[in-house]
């Protein structure tokens, strides 16, 4: 039940009209951080990094966190490590973020629990840049 709940969750996420915003962008191109922000980015939309080790991914200015964005992004797509993405899931919860995509990796017990509990819609166990082909 939970698969299909999910299924049924996906297409909701997916918009070329959404802003979404890449929390664990990285410059490193080997890493999920990088291609994730660039694979969005090419196929056409629009996306923000965030990161408070970086001014800059892909040529694109980068945020320290999800509380200093000019724009309000519609999706929050996780992409760190399990020591920060509590903090993400609270600052989600703190400025009224409800869409929260845990890419493969990041999807921790305690940040997704966290999430769930606080009425946040959540997609789990998928990688995006599959689902915007």
């Amino acid at each position: 039940m939970l698969i299909n709940m999910q299924e049924a969750l996906i297409p909701k996420f997916i918009n070329k009209d959404f802003l979404y915003a890449i929390v664990g962008a990285t410059q490193n191109k080997n890493k999920y951080g990088y291609k994730v922000l660039v694979d969005l980015k090419d196929k056409g939309f629009k996306v923000v990094p965030v990161n408070p080790k970086y001014e800059k991914v892909a040529g694109v200015t980068c945020y320290p966190d999800l509380i200093s964005l000019e724009d309000r992004p519609d999706v929050v797509v996780l992409i760190a490590g399990e020591e920060n993405a509590k903090k993400i899931i609270q600052d989600c919860i703190d400025s009224d973020l409800n869409m929260i995509w845990f890419q493969p990796g990041s999807e921790y017990a305690e940040a997704v629990k966290s999430a769930k509990e606080a009425g946040l819609e959540v997609v789990i166990g998928e990688c995006i840049m599959a689902q915007t082909l």
